[in-house]
């Protein structure tokens, strides 16, 4: 009896060794990914007709031109940028308002869901010509919550124009001139 209890106990004792020789240890791993989805931007209509409009007369475009963040998952910031393309026509950052502002016009540009009126657009709202000159579409060219802020992926911008046409023009002959609206990583900016 003596010699099966002991060899009961040399058993249990193997066991015990034998568990504690295989109980393991812990490691961990660190998880890494990148969401690689390039910058996007579409904007609706490849041109934009004000028709004719009579020298000294600020007019608004009637219909909106959808700016979309097209990127397929990335929140974008939206810049713009305006290049006169005329050979006449020059912008300014303020309207014209004298005989001095022959063939100068100004133009502004603003996010809004509706129509705006003409007060509507913010001081800030003027485009240039600047050499390179990106400007942020923060608040200053829309509406708190409803700018070129941190555009989430899929979100339409209805944007909107005001040309406000020169004091006086040398020529009849229709202008034309481009906007660019850019998109940029999200946090570039904030309203």
């Amino acid at each position: 009896m003596k010699k099966l209890i002991g060899l009961l106990l040399g058993m249990v004792l193997v066991v015990g060794m034998a568990g504690l020789a295989s109980a393991g240890t812990s490691d961990s791993i660190t998880l890494k990914v990148a969401c690689v989805v390039g910058l996007s931007v579409a904007i609706d209509k490849d041109e934009y007709n004000f028709g004719d409009v009579a020298a000294q007369i600020p007019t608004i475009s009637t219909e909106a031109i959808v700016v979309s963040n097209d990127s397929g998952g990335r929140t974008e910031d939206y810049q713009i940028n305006s290049a006169t393309s005329t050979a006449a026509w020059n912008l300014i950052t303020s309207d014209p308002s004298g005989p001095s502002d022959e063939n100068k016009f100004s133009l502004k540009a603003m996010f809004k869901t509706t129509q705006p009126s003409g007060t509507d657009f913010p001081a800030g709202s003027y485009l240039n010509t600047d050499a390179g000159d990106q400007q942020n579409m923060d608040i200053d060219f829309g509406t708190t919550g409803y700018s070129g802020d941190n555009v989430g992926d899929g979100v339409d911008r209805n944007l909107w124009f005001r040309l406000h046409t020169p004091w006086s023009t040398t020529t009849e002959t229709q202008q034309s001139f481009s906007v660019t609206i850019t998109a940029v990583d999200a946090g570039t900016f904030t309203e």
